[in-house]
């Protein structure tokens, strides 16, 4: 259930390659638009230091999360960062709220080291709970060389139940 924001974005270039670039992404903004009565994401970025910036904060999931809570991933791409974004043809299968967490949680631990009160591996249904965020700064390391351009790159994560999209969410990252 917790597909949290750069969660999402580090799962999606890790699936491709693990090489690091010269190109760094880094945490531009953070929107929820809808869903704030199944999962509010009260999400907050900030400069961190002189080169970086954070996301801080809570998930509040109102309610119990299950797999027929289904995940779709869209990326998007400005080159110039002037928010004229064309979508990119870079896909993730969709996935249940509990087989993401798992797959998560067994797979990618070192992406999610700031963040807590996940549940645990199995745990189906995910009971309401908070979840915290805190100083989680983009991994750089998961960017392949294919992919990572300047400009801004904006991952949309929109949640369905029964074919209709109950949740939506966007993070921006910044590329230089």
């Amino acid at each position: 259930m917790f597909h949290l924001l750069a969660v999402t974005i580090v799962l999606m270039f890790t699936l491709f390659c693990h090489e690091t670039v010269g190109v760094s992404l880094s945490i531009d903004s953070f929107e929820q638009t809808l869903g704030q009565d199944i999962m509010e994401m009260d999400l907050r970025v900030r400069k961190f230091n002189r080169t970086s910036t954070v996301i801080n904060g809570t998930i509040h999931l109102r309610q119990e999360a299950t797999n027929a809570l289904q995940f779709n991933l869209d990326i998007f791409y400005s080159r110039l960062g002037n928010q004229q974004f064309n979508h990119m043809p870079l896909k993730l299968p969709t996935a249940g709220a509990c087989d993401f967490v798992d797959n998560l949680k067994r797979n990618y631990p070192e992406h999610i080291r700031n963040v807590f009160n996940l549940p645990e591996i199995g745990e189906c249904p995910i009971s309401p709970r908070d979840v915290y965020i805190l100083d989680a700064e983009f991994p750089n390391e998961a960017i392949p060389p294919a992919i990572a351009r300047e400009g801004l790159w904006k991952a949309v994560m929109r949640c369905f139940i029964k074919g209709k999209e109950r949740v939506t969410y966007a993070i921006t990252l910044k590329g230089s």
